[in-house]
């Protein structure tokens, strides 16, 4: 499996100055748990201390994190995830849904803390036989970053 991984990118995609922590991943098909035909839902792992992901045919996503908070003033951070189609290894990535933020916590004195967090999106069902990539997102939104 290829995990890519792209540290604190600052500026760049974001271009807004923004500060992101970006991890991409190829989709996985699950197991299926039901009595219903073909894939009911994709897995993506980020790999260790990166968090995994899942979206179902229906639109459902889920997205967990270990954020790390650096200093001991207080920051809010958000997990976000987005999925697209590329080929494999997750290159070129055209993305087919804007970001979907989960979480928002506020950490302090170097805390890493599991974000974890679902979500709806009524996109993604028309969309979901193209999603082969996930890129999970942690943003510092406000505080000390």
């Amino acid at each position: 499996m290829l995990v890519l991984f792209a540290g604190n990118v600052a500026g760049g995609d974001a271009g807004d100055g923004r500060q992101l922590r970006r991890a991409l991943a190829p989709a996985q098909p699950a197991v299926a748990v039901t009595g219903e035909s073909g894939n009911q839902r994709l897995e993506f792992d980020f790999g260790r201390d990166r968090g995994s992901a899942w979206v179902a045919r229906k639109g459902e996503l889920y997205v967990e994190a270990w954020v790390q908070h650096r200093g001991l003033l207080c920051a809010t951070y958000e997990v976000g995830v987005r999925f697209g189609e590329g080929r494999p290894g997750c290159a070129d990535v055209r993305w087919l849904a804007p970001p979907r933020w989960v979480t928002s916590l506020r950490q302090c004195n170097n805390a890493v803390v599991k974000h974890a967090g679902n979500d709806t999106d009524a996109e993604l069902p028309a969309v979901f036989e193209r999603i082969t990539c996930a890129e999970r997102l942690i943003e510092c939104v406000s505080g000390s970053c």
